[in-house]
């Protein structure tokens, strides 16, 4: 019940126009930026996996007239899911964390037809790789008996993160891989915040380096 008055009073605080709608444990929340100033942390769907740095963001979707940002918490004692969707006229950035079931194969095939070996990993979690238009983390997590929220009945619970950009904003350089991967580490570490998923979880100290 805290974590819902805490997102609700943060999703309050944002800026432009904002929607709310609260059905059970889900949450919906919408902020847009219409004004020519920089964008804020407080213009997009969470203003806490923003404060720290929105450089990452704003390369991706260089600023126009119009920004949106929209925010959606889905969670049950079986079930857990957080979406920060930002787009422009031209582009797009979507960030989810879902808990799910299974292991490394299965959160692989979730990721459908990349291939592993045009990526490039980084540290987060239990395996992150990226590419140049997404980036996935997967974390295990540990069992329900231990602490982890949203995994009752879960066998071998684990978050499944990714960071796609889509249009303008699906840029072919290294840059972009590199911001797609530091935007994923954010929405990692706020899912890791509301599920407890990893006992001794430390926050990434800088944004993540590519390995091959």
């Amino acid at each position: 019940m805290r974590d819902f008055i805490r997102r609700r009073r943060l999703a309050i605080s944002v800026s432009g126009v904002l929607a709310i709608i609260g059905v059970g444990a889900t949450i919906w929340a919408l902020g847009s930026h219409d004004s020519s100033g920089n964008l804020k942390a407080a213009d997009t769907c969470n203003e806490g996996i923003f404060s720290s740095n929105l450089e990452p963001l704003e390369r991706l979707l260089p600023h126009e007239s119009s920004f949106h940002s929209t925010w959606s918490r889905v969670a049950t004692d079986t079930s857990f899911k957080i979406t920060c969707d930002n787009r422009t006229s031209r582009g797009v950035v979507n960030m989810s964390a879902e808990m799910k079931n299974g292991n490394k194969k299965d959160w692989l095939a979730g990721l459908g037809s990349r291939n592993t070996s045009d990526a490039s990993a980084f540290k987060a979690g239990t395996s992150a790789l990226a590419w140049r238009k997404q980036a996935a983390i997967y974390a295990e997590c540990k069992p329900h008996t231990e602490g982890s929220s949203y995994t009752a009945g879960f066998g071998r619970p684990y978050l499944s993160i990714t960071v796609t950009a889509n249009g303008s904003a699906a840029s072919n350089d290294e840059t972009a891989k590199e911001d797609l991967a530091q935007l994923a580490s954010r929405i990692f570490f706020e899912a890791q915040l509301q599920t407890g998923c990893q006992e001794d979880f430390t926050p990434p100290p800088e944004p993540p380096r590519m390995t091959q």
